[in-house]
């Protein structure tokens, strides 16, 4: 029994020995990883632009590639530290997360080495604008992909079309000669760091120029700025910061192309949160008007302005707004002038100077006592970045005797009766405000297969026109009434 025990004893220590030995292993690879992403930060010069800098901001001395190996001996929580520390103090300074990028990097780097002989032989080298354009037109606007592509060029552009946004804004800045093609470089510290960010400048303003509404991207605005800072702030890891949203603003701007193409709005990404009652304006007092009444609609929020012009003391004008909220990366409000009810109604191309863009922030994401318009792009004069906040329950709308109501957009006013009644196979049925039953054939219009009973349909009414509305299909059928028939019973197929 002695000697059982004995040999049990000696069997837990080679099974401690085995589980240290484990653990060891473990505790050095991780350290290992933790030298390699260290000294990739070094190499690449991401954080500075001199090796110097980093050592001087970490308040180590330090030389060679590989003095990251070196820092603290063999302390690898003191290499745990500096890492987790320069991680959380870019990411405050400017919401990128340094893990993310060194993946991102080593995703890039290895795509390069696989197609390497191709992205560095034949006139590529001569013509990379081109190229990269090719590919912000498929990763970004969702361009198709040439059939006649050669193999690597079309395999290429299907992964980059798979991977995250880093990934994107890395291997363009690699194509267009601004970042190293490999984690392993020794370059060495960087020169002309302002004509690189000129150059990437200079591509990004060529793509915008695709369509008008890119033209006012918001993030080319910081970028155009970014060329007036010294060169000390013209750093790798801001450049990569000001790609990231270049593309992550052109991908927002793309999705709302086809809303400002039909006049009417994307609806999966819509927000919807509490703001029917009455705003108060900046301006707002006992003798002079500014205020909102908001009320959402099937299809967003309408917007009522009211106030009263410096001059015109017993004159109140209104004038009202279609808003929606959206959030789709960027947190945005597309805001239409009456005017475009004419441009949708009819299919036409809306206007440019008939919507708005603009960033949007609520006190609370629900039920909001504040919230704030701030320039987004596309700024217009009939609706400017505002806050408002939210008159206190009971609040009345002031009056004074004899004061006149205009409505500056009267020609533009239109009401929406949602009437949807019944959808069947072959027809759907809509009745208008006096129970008349309108019967759209399904066969005539295809799109209407994918209407359901939880879309906006119904009548709209403008001036002496009326439509039968299917607002989620961009469809609006004009109704030509039959003035001999005054049945409000009456069937009439369209």
């Amino acid at each position: 029994m002695k000697d059982k025990n004995k040999g049990d004893e000696a069997l837990n220590l080679e099974h401690t020995t085995v589980e240290s030995s484990v653990k060891s292993v473990a505790i050095d690879r991780d350290d290992e990883e933790m030298k390699e992403k260290l000294n990739t930060l070094f190499k690449l010069r991401l954080l500075y632009n001199s090796g110097e800098e980093l050592w001087q901001h970490i308040g180590k001395s330090g030389g060679g590639n590989n003095s990251f190996g070196r820092v603290g001996g063999k302390d690898a929580f003191l290499r745990r530290a500096i890492f987790h520390e320069l991680a959380r103090e870019w990411y405050n300074e400017m919401g990128v997360s340094i893990e993310w990028l060194l993946d991102a990097y080593s995703q890039v780097a290895k795509l390069i080495e696989k197609y390497k002989a191709y992205l560095t032989g034949g006139d590529k080298v001569n013509n990379q604008t081109a190229w990269c354009e090719q590919i912000v037109n498929v990763c970004i606007f969702d361009d198709e992909i040439d059939e006649q592509q050669q193999g690597c060029k079309r395999e290429i552009l299907q992964q980059l079309k798979a991977k995250d946004v880093y990934c994107l804004a890395i291997f363009l800045l690699i194509m267009l000669g601004a970042l190293p093609q490999s984690v392993e470089t020794r370059q060495g510290n960087v020169a002309e760091m302002r004509t690189q960010y000129e150059r990437v400048y200079r591509f990004f303003s060529g793509v915008c120029h695709r369509n008008i509404l890119f033209v006012q991207t918001p993030r080319m605005a910081l970028f155009h700025k970014a060329l007036k800072d010294v060169e000390e702030k013209l750093t790798r890891i801001r450049l990569i910061k000001l790609t990231i949203d270049v593309l992550s603003n052109l991908s927002v701007l793309v999705s709302t192309e086809q809303l400002a193409e039909t006049g009417r709005r994307e609806q999966w990404n819509q927000v919807y949160p509490n703001l029917d009652g009455y705003w108060l304006g900046k301006h707002h007092n006992e003798h002079h008007a500014d205020y909102w009444e908001v009320e959402e609609t099937a299809t967003g929020y309408a917007f009522t302005h009211y106030f009263h012009k410096d001059d015109e003391d017993k004159t109140l004008h209104q004038q009202q707004f279609t808003v929606t909220f959206h959030s789709n990366g960027e947190d945005y409000a597309c805001v239409q002038h009456p005017r475009s009810v004419a441009q949708w109604l009819n299919n036409d191309l809306l206007s440019k100077d008939d919507v708005t863009y603009l960033y949007f922030s609520f006190s609370d994401e629900d039920d909001p006592l504040l919230m704030s318009f701030d320039s987004f792009m596309m700024d217009v004069s009939w609706f400017q970045p505002m806050q408002l906040r939210r008159a206190k329950e009971g609040w009345i709308p002031p009056t004074r005797e004899g004061t006149e109501l205009i409505n500056d957009f009267e020609a533009y006013s239109y009401t929406f009766y949602l009437g949807l009644e019944a959808i069947t196979p072959t027809y759907i049925s809509v009745r208008d405000e006096a129970g008349k039953e309108y019967r759209v054939s399904v066969s005539k219009h295809e799109e209407l297969r994918s209407c359901t009973l939880d879309d906006a349909v119904g009548i709209i009414t403008w001036g002496d026109k009326r439509y039968v509305a299917f607002d989620n299909q961009l469809l609006y059928i004009p109704i030509k009434e039959n003035t001999s028939d005054s049945s409000n019973d009456t069937i009439t197929l369209l």
